[in-house]
């Protein structure tokens, strides 16, 4: 999100020792009205406006400054000590067109005398109340500086007491104020401390940018990854520079370095970050609440081998997971999304009589899963289906969502064998767990299909998956995905993504033994499928699904030249932008009738270890 910052005033009327734009009288130059005009007039499209100081609501046109910036078809946001904002005020703000206000809260403990404002604590809770009154959205504004660094411990639990409306807050470190600027080590220390603290109050934490702080400057980046917004292409940003360490670090794509203010410290204490798993918690674009919106629903149109379609809507009632997949594309560090944002993506895809899938992370995490699945049946979705590994279902879980309504239990296994399983999985011991899980919802008359991720090293075991399968759950079908390069979470790299033409003989013999075993099997009806091109001859059901609407692949995917030849092009896909980067298109080959005979590749001898 792009933001401009335009200075309302430079006067204010609290004496905080650490700031640095505090100014006894305005200059013209800065705070003038032309200025401010001039200001708003080179605001681009898609820009947040910023109005600071200062202190804005000193000036008596403040609304007028948000109505000017809003007539100019952006968003605004309000920079605030709060304390002179009362019930007229914020009403009038929220007419203007204010969208949030972010407020100053450096204490609670020591609040009038670190702000050296006499009105003190009360002020600041009575403009708070009447900004959230008038219906903006607010967060705090947390400086850490040298007086504060005692309370961070507690700063969330005397927010969450003091100012019960504040659910997020912005950290902000500053470095050169006239005095009581915390030395960078302690400020370090102090974020993490503070961050702790705001995890276990269920307050949202994140820094401020400007601040010069990189993650390989924390002790346990792991610990505080939702501070940092990280994203591809992001290591450009103006007063920042690479340093030394950054050479050997995953970010070095996202992260812009440090700030110079910052950098002494950085050359000394910088640990480069070489774990590709906390490359993926730590990269995110904006806030955590706004990734979590993002990420809540995603709306799909499911299509049938019978050519008709119905829509679905993917509902991530939680994000975090007990397994870590390193295909998996979900943000497993984010928090859950608030219970009403659930229930409103729930009633609308019960209003369109479409198919609810309660997913994650691991949806069995939620206590409430049962709920969710009663809740999509009473708001009216045709059916309800739960992604899972079903390491958390037993015959009591099973047979409790059974009574709440559930259709289809679609469960993630990615091996035949524990061994290659539990690698993928990366959590020892959870392929017993899924097997147990399957086990008991069959037993309760569960509709159970199976999906199989393919990736390189689980490929070879396609053919006793699916005797697995058929000897163990006869009744279950198999869905196999193929390792979707489709974000920057999964590694586009070819020790996770095999070639096509790897994978083949094993698909085609999978088939041929699915078909033996009276198993159904398929997925290619999906984004997560293979080409059809490359399917198996025999799976030609998959050849009559519905055409494509424009845009179901969101950018994805991409399709040569050859694919303008094949009758089925508006039907498939395409292949993934990221694989094409990979190993390019060629194995590609056009269809130029669904009765021709696609012979595939021939099987290879597969040892079967069940």
């Amino acid at each position: 999100m792009r933001t401009s910052l335009v200075i309302t005033n430079e006067t204010c009327d609290q004496r905080c020792g650490f700031c640095n734009v505090r100014r006894e009288h305005e200059r013209a130059s800065v705070a003038g009205g032309r200025a401010i005009s001039g200001a708003l007039d080179r605001v681009g499209e898609g820009t947040t406006v910023v109005l600071t100081g200062g202190e804005p609501t000193l000036r008596r046109d403040l609304e007028q400054i948000v109505a000017a910036a809003r007539a100019r078809g952006v968003a605004v946001e309000l920079e605030t000590h709060a304390c002179g904002i009362d019930e007229a005020r914020a009403r009038s703000l929220a007419s203007a067109g204010l969208v949030l206000a972010r407020v100053h809260v450096p204490s609670i403990e020591r609040y009038g005398q670190i702000t050296g404002d006499p009105r003190g604590l009360p002020a600041l809770r009575r403009g708070v109340a009447a900004l959230a009154r008038a219906g903006i959205t607010i967060e705090a504004s947390i400086p850490i500086v040298a007086e504060n660094l005692g309370e961070l411990e507690r700063l969330p639990a005397a927010i969450q007491r003091e100012l019960p409306m504040l659910k997020r807050a912005r950290v902000r470190i500053p470095t050169d104020g006239p005095r009581g600027v915390a030395a960078i080590a302690d400020a370090i220390v102090g974020l993490v401390t503070l961050a702790e603290g705001a995890r276990a109050r269920g307050l949202e934490l994140w820094l401020d940018p400007a601040s010069g702080i990189a993650p390989c400057l924390v002790p346990r980046p792991d610990r505080v990854g939702s501070l940092f917004s990280l994203g591809p292409g992001g290591n450009q940003r103006d007063g920042f520079e690479p340093i030394a360490a950054c050479q050997r670090c995953v970010l070095v794509d996202r992260c812009p370095g440090v700030a110079e203010q910052v950098r002494e410290h950085a050359e000394a204490r910088a640990q480069p970050i070489t774990d590709d798993r906390l490359r993926r918690r730590l990269s995110r674009v904006g806030a955590i609440s706004e990734q979590v919106a993002r990420e809540l629903v995603t709306h799909e149109v499911y299509r049938r081998s019978d050519g008709s379609t119905i829509p679905a809507a993917i509902v991530r009632i939680g994000f975090t997971c007990n397994q870590a997949c390193r295909f998996c594309f979900v943000s497993t560090h984010l928090p859950a999304p608030e219970r009403s944002a659930v229930e409103r993506a729930i009633a609308e895809i019960g209003g369109r009589r479409g198919v609810l899938v309660l997913s994650g992370g691991e949806p069995t995490l939620d206590p409430e899963l049962a709920h969710w699945i009663a809740e999509g049946k009473r708001r009216g979705a045709a059916e309800v289906e739960l992604q899972t590994n079903a390491t958390r279902i037993d015959a009591a879980r099973a047979a409790e969502l059974m009574v709440a309504g559930l259709d289809t239990a679609f469960v993630s296994l990615h091996g035949a064998t524990a061994v290659t399983s539990d690698a993928i999985t990366d959590a020892p011991g959870t392929f017993g767990a899924t097997v147990s899980g399957l086990d008991a919802l069959v037993a309760v008359g569960a509709r159970v299909r199976i999906n199989f991720v393919i990736c390189k090293a689980n490929h070879h075991e396609l053919p006793a998956f699916v005797d697995l399968v058929a000897a163990r759950w006869p009744a279950a079908a198999i869905t196999l995905s193929f390792v979707a390069p489709s974000t920057d979470l999964v590694p586009s790299t070819p020790d996770l993504v095999p070639r096509y033409h790897d994978v083949l003989p094993d698909v085609t013999e999978a088939v041929a033994r699915a078909s033996a075993h009276g198993v159904e099997l398929g997925g290619f009806d999906s984004m997560c499928g293979i080409p059809l091109c490359l399917v198996p001859h025999s799976l030609a059901p998959f050849f009559a699904l519905a055409e494509l609407e424009r845009g179901a692949d969101a950018g994805e995917f991409v399709k040569p030249a050859e694919c303008g030849r094949c009758v089925l092009e508006r039907r498939c896909f395409g292949i993934r932008r990221r694989y094409a980067q990979l190993y390019g298109t060629n194995e590609l080959r056009a269809v130029t009738s669904v009765d021709e005979d696609r012979t595939p590749p021939a099987p290879r001898s597969i040892k079967r270890d069940l």
